[in-house]
């Protein structure tokens, strides 16, 4: 009896055990693989109010983001599910425990008969290693994917701070340039005898502070859009001033030359993951290739029939056909592999092209910026100097208002601009990577 229940116990063991027993040299399996490091264990989804500061520079636009945004957060949690599925897959099946009773009726005398088994299935050794380094590679391609979508996110985040500060510095420029109609309205009235403006002299100035304050008003318009959708993507309840010297940081960037910048989209996020994802598509077609060969199923047991008569059973369970190709699966995975290769290579020359385009865009509007009139860094000198031409008779009123409509238009080219030169930066460093403005 003891010799039988021990070789049952050990038919069970097996059972249980029967991955690490069969797959040499890849241990065992059973176990639950070690958590990765970057799973981020307690991570909260909780957003706390955060106490607004007196002023953000470009440089705090990270860590706010990692301490606040949402939506950065959801980047993380997304890879940690995938993460989370793939170590499912790779888990090997649980054994099944299973009881079964049996009674016959013969002549009058109740025979019965009940069994107590555990059930496992078992695949190939090479099949059980093409699976785990399946999922190894997905994993790592996930992990890529979410550093490249990380990146992309936060050189938007900062694109969209440094809009906000070239907002908020139009409109500073704009409500100097409005408060200059009243100056230039009291020394129309120095002017006239009467001290009172003729009809044309009224409608000049009232059509060049219309013009004025409707500019004001579309860029106040326009910031406030852009500083509250910052505000929200960043996850942020309030928030100070922005500041920013977009022509001090400007000076201290240094853009790359043609081959070092090839070189940096060669080694970019985007580029790992596109060359991480095409390895995990061929590792899809092993497994499927394994998967040729059926699983086999593997069982054993106690067994009692009446009081007197009892046992053990084994067995084994094999589909039929033995090979039957897995023809469909394998094709499907090669064309995924296929269409995986064509993705990469459309990514790698998009991001190319890209590249070499924003390169060549940025140099050309870094020249145009250059090009700015110094003397009108400052509006109010220049502003004082056109006035004393009015008040010497030598610029009519049409005149002092219509310069003053110009520098307006002026100073919005040049925003434009500066918005359009870190709007072509901050997509530079998304697809390569490479931080080319650091604070």
């Amino acid at each position: 009896m003891t010799s039988i229940l021990l070789r049952i116990g050990l038919a069970v063991l097996f059972l249980a055990l029967g991955p690490g027993l069969t797959d040499l040299g890849v241990g065992n399996l059973d176990e639950k693989p070690p958590a990765p490091e970057w799973l981020f264990p307690g991570w909260s989804l909780v957003l706390e109010a955060q106490e607004p500061s007196a002023a953000i520079r470009l440089g705090e636009v990270d860590t706010l983001a990692r301490e606040h945004s949402p939506e950065l957060t959801r980047i993380r949690v997304r890879f940690e599910g995938t993460a989370q599925a793939a170590e499912v897959v790779a888990r090997p099946a649980n054994p099944v425990l299973g009881w079964d009773v049996e009674f016959l009726d013969e002549g009058g005398q109740a025979i019965w008969e009940h069994a107590v088994f555990l059930e496992k299935s078992f695949r190939l050794p090479g099949f059980r290693r093409s699976l785990l380094g399946q999922v190894d590679s997905r994993v790592r391609s996930a992990e890529l994917e979410r550093d490249r979508q990380e990146v992309t996110w936060l050189a938007e985040a900062r694109y969209g701070f440094v809009q906000v500060a070239l907002a908020e510095a139009e409109v500073e420029v704009l409500n100097r340039l409005e408060s200059f109609v009243d100056r230039i309205r009291s020394a129309a009235r120095a002017r006239s005898a009467e001290g009172e403006l003729s009809m044309p002299q009224l409608r000049l100035l009232e059509m060049g502070e219309y013009q004025l304050q409707a500019l004001l008003s579309e860029r106040v318009v326009e910031r406030d859009r852009l500083r509250s959708e910052w505000v929200t993507r960043m996850g942020l309840t309030e928030v100070g001033a922005f500041q920013l010297d977009p022509d001090e940081v400007r000076d201290r960037i240094v853009l790359p030359e043609e081959g070092e910048l090839l070189a940096w989209l060669a080694d970019s996020p985007a580029a790992r993951s596109d060359r991480q994802a095409l390895e995990a598509a061929r590792r899809a077609i092993s497994v499927e290739e394994g998967r040729r060969w059926p699983g086999v199923d593997l069982f054993a047991g106690y067994r009692q029939m009446t009081p007197q008569h009892w046992g053990f059973v084994v067995g084994a369970s094999v589909p039929l056909p033995l090979r039957d190709g897995n023809r469909a699966a394998i094709q499907e995975a090669r064309a995924g592999e296929r269409e995986q290769a064509l993705t990469s290579t459309l990514q790698e020359t998009g991001d190319r092209a890209r590249g070499l385009q924003l390169l060549t865009a940025l140099e050309r509007l870094d020249s145009q910026l250059e090009g700015f009139p110094p003397g009108l860094g400052d509006p109010e000198s220049f502003f004082e100097a056109l006035l004393a031409l009015y008040e010497d008779g030598a610029e009519p009123l049409s005149g002092v208002l219509s310069s003053l409509t110009l520098l307006a238009e002026t100073y919005r080219t040049w925003f434009e601009q500066l918005d359009l030169y870190y709007g072509g930066l901050f997509e530079l460093e998304a697809l390569t990577g490479r931080r080319l403005l650091d604070s």
